[in-house]
């Protein structure tokens, strides 16, 4: 908690002297059980930690960064309402600013509130759009929010992001929504992308942060619910959602981010979330084409008899034995 309460002043101070708000509140603590690299358990207390803020610096907001990819851009917004321009869903790694193209791994995305504007730029440039505060101070005080949910390491060193054999991934998520249905990370209960990755851990041996009371219940409960991702009906399923998301418009910033998540062959472990939400929104499409087609069934089968204030005569056929019964049916103008 001293080294985080270091940091958390450190950026309070900073975007103070650039004009934007940052607050931060310890609002409780929690205590869970981990275990060392002997395997030995103990009881660690964790701080929580409240944080909130925002950047808006000479009418230019920060909007997003742009991650350049072979299969096109992902982009990661800083969680404002604001909708990034589908022209940056394939944009190149191009300064907006000064005009230069060169390798970047990712440019960031700026608006000007007064008029609209959109502004894709650079690493260096994006200093002339903010006052002077550079690509890392903006980086880091957005990132610095995930640094929060993820916790203090205890040790120093790099994170490499993993990577996930996207299909596989999806065949187990697939299989958990069967099992369990669909639960999104901020509802209640545990969330289908977590279960399918804890078993997909479990599976690969991948379990050295898994208490051993979970590794057993998550191979009961994958026994118990004939749990099989490796069946051709599960893979035909998850190339079917596949090929769904490809043909679809990128008719927002989510469905762009999907489509592009979906178009990796192996997928970062930052957007298992993004993949895992596929099947409820191709589920939802293909519940709304059913109920479009059976409404345009009875629509088509629906037929209008006489006119309004006419009085007609009409023979029912008896379905059991087959003779008709006549009947006088009044039709009247309410």
């Amino acid at each position: 908690m001293e080294r985080l309460e270091k940091k958390l002043t450190r950026i309070q101070n900073k975007c103070k002297r650039f004009g934007c708000s940052f607050t931060y509140e310890k609002v409780g603590e929690e205590f869970k059980t981990l275990k060392d690299e002997r395997g030995v358990e103990y009881k660690a207390k964790f701080i929580l930690i409240e944080a909130e803020g925002k950047a808006v610096l000479n009418d230019w907001v920060f909007v997003a960064s742009v991650q350049h990819t072979e299969k096109g851009n992902i982009i990661n917004s800083t969680g404002c309402s604001i909708e990034v321009p589908e022209r940056y869903y394939t944009s190149e790694p191009i300064c907006e600013h000064c005009n230069s193209k060169r390798a970047r791994k990712d440019t960031y995305i700026v608006m000007n509130q007064v008029t609209g504007e959109f502004k894709q730029v650079g690493k260096s440039c994006l200093k002339d759009f903010t006052q002077g505060m550079d690509a890392s101070m903006i980086a880091q005080y957005y990132s610095f929010f995930d640094e929060l949910v993820k916790g203090e390491e205890p040790w120093q060193g790099c994170w490499i992001e993993p990577h996930y054999d996207l299909k596989e991934f999806l065949c187990y998520v697939s299989e958990s929504i069967r099992c369990f249905g669909y639960v999104k990370r901020d509802g209640y209960g545990k969330s289908t992308c977590d279960r399918a990755f804890d078993y997909w851990c479990v599976n690969h041996g991948f379990t050295r942060w898994i208490p051993e009371k979970l590794i057993k219940q998550y191979k009961e409960e994958m026994a118990d619910n004939h749990f099989e991702v490796d069946s051709e009906h599960v893979l035909h399923q998850v190339n079917d959602a596949l090929e769904w998301i490809s043909n679809q418009e990128e008719s927002n910033n989510y469905m762009h981010n999907l489509k592009v998540v979906c178009s990796l062959e192996c997928c970062p472990s930052g957007s298992l979330g993004i993949a895992a939400s596929l099947f409820p929104t191709w589920n939802r499409e293909l519940a709304y084409q059913k109920k479009q087609e059976e409404k345009k069934v009875a629509d088509s089968v629906s037929k209008h008899v006489g006119e309004v204030g006419q009085r007609i005569s009409f023979k029912i056929a008896d379905a059991v034995s087959g003779h008709g019964l006549c009947l006088r049916k009044e039709f009247k103008n309410l």
